[in-house]
């Protein structure tokens, strides 16, 4: 007997709300699910994996974000900041170039493309960030917007595609140099940064407060002290996200293949009572519900330990 040799099984939002109607008696094997049934099935299907997060279902939803650091900037909105999971290039400036200049010369272009977003560490401590019109060749890009200020060779040149996605959590968060050495920042609560009584303070972040802001759109986060200078222009940012929603039939989950017992369960027990199962029936699908979510969740952990210590009064 052989095996199949492959590890892809996955199944969709369809197979989801079929298994959960066939659990709950509604519909049998094979039967058409109306789109009324496949509509209110799919609103209750996003609302419980949204939950789900704050249960601890997010060791695979976790991301590596890096925000740049602007000087003399407190705050930065998450979602229009320059912050991407990849930088495509990192490079330096191969001569110095003048404000006003749309043409740069780089030490190299690999990994740039046209229209990812550029930026260029410029003498004032700031990044121009503009676009790039066209990699002209292995060492020049041309811009769209012209630089700012004057730029010394060898100041860095960063370049990246895509932004990184709205976090709803922030878990932990590093200050990167241009050495690329990290050192740990602290993330503090609201009323702690707005106690720090010089918001303007020179140096490079050691505390962070972020607030999700309650919708999709939107989130910020808030930096102390607010200037890295030359040497410190990136925070390394480890972040939570919600699971991508389910808005087709054929979208596979943004969970683990081992998850999939656990979201039709989950759906069935979630839907049961609108649909008029008795109460008696109810409580045994919950009961399964939350073994299946509990034995996933107890297995989304990460290898590491745990320590515990004693604050000592007197």
């Amino acid at each position: 007997m052989a095996t199949s040799n492959s590890k892809n099984y996955s199944i969709t939002t369809a197979d989801i709300i079929a298994g959960a109607l066939r659990k709950i008696g509604i519909y049998d094997q094979g039967e058409t699910i109306s789109g009324e049934d496949t509509s209110s099935t799919t609103i209750a299907l996003n609302l419980m994996v949204k939950e789900w997060v704050a249960d601890g279902a997010d060791i695979f939803l976790r991301a590596e974000s890096i925000l740049f650091l602007q000087p003399d900037t407190q705050s930065y909105a998450l979602t229009t900041a320059e912050i991407t999971d990849t930088i495509k290039a990192e490079t330096t400036l191969s001569s110095a170039e003048a404000s006003g200049q749309t043409v740069i010369s780089v030490t190299s272009s690999t990994g740039m493309t046209t229209a990812d977003r550029v930026g260029i560490k410029m003498d004032d401590q700031t990044i121009h960030w503009t676009t790039i019109v066209t990699v002209d060749s292995s060492t020049q890009v041309t811009i769209t917007d012209a630089t700012d200020d004057d730029a010394a060779s060898g100041n860095k040149v960063y370049a990246y595609t895509t932004k990184s996605d709205k976090p709803n959590k922030l878990l932990y968060a590093f200050r990167r140099d241009i050495n690329d050495f990290d050192t740990e920042v602290t993330i503090v609560g609201e009323s702690e940064y707005r106690r720090q009584s010089n918001k303007k303070s020179d140096g490079p972040p050691v505390e962070l407060w972020f607030n999700p802001q309650g919708n999709q759109s939107t989130a910020r986060l808030w930096v102390w002290p607010d200037n890295g200078g030359k040497n410190w222009d990136k925070l390394v940012l480890i972040t939570q996200l919600y699971p991508d929603d389910f808005d087709s039939g054929s979208n596979n989950p943004d969970f683990p293949s081992e998850w999939g017992n656990a979201l039709i369960w989950g759906l069935a027990a979630e839907i049961a009572s609108e649909y008029g199962v008795p109460e008696e029936e109810q409580a045994r699908l919950w009961a399964v519900a939350l073994q299946k979510l509990n034995k996933v969740l107890d297995y989304s952990q990460e290898n590491a330990s745990v320590i515990f210590a004693m604050e000592e009064y007197r």
